[in-house]
């Protein structure tokens, strides 16, 4: 359990920089807010995979509209590490994002997704572990 908790944490440490990178590009020009404060909510499944990672139980209590601004939201950003996000928050990538992320190196690009799909291959497993 500890590996599977410390390979999450180094995967997540891996695709934040990437990810960060190009929403420092794309954020700041775009006129959307797409950290909503529904995406900042955490489901049953993120308190179980919160609780899997050893960390303490997330403040799952909002009283935003949940077409407000995210609750976590800075003004430089979400202030949480990735891996302590609500899924739907983590994994949010609007169109233009997505179009920088494309626009990447391939070689960049296919690490990251190569890094994407062990991140969520590893999340699965602790959860399964833990529903057991």
């Amino acid at each position: 359990m500890e590996k599977i908790q410390s390979d999450l944490k180094k995967a997540f440490n891996a695709v934040s920089p990437y990810i960060q990178r190009h929403t420092s590009k794309v954020c700041p020009s775009c006129s959307k807010v797409c950290c909503i404060n529904k995406h900042g909510n955490y489901d049953e499944v993120d308190m179980v995979f919160i609780r899997a990672l050893g960390l303490d139980s997330a403040d799952n209590k909002s009283d935003k509209p949940d077409t407000d601004p995210c609750r976590f939201l800075q003004e430089d950003g979400c202030f949480l590490p990735r891996y302590k996000r609500p899924f739907r928050c983590t994994w949010y990538f609007c169109e233009k994002l997505l179009e920088s992320m494309r626009a990447d190196s391939a070689k960049e690009y296919k690490s990251f997704i190569s890094v994407l799909q062990d991140l969520q291959g590893l999340r699965r497993k602790l959860l399964e572990m833990n529903s057991a």
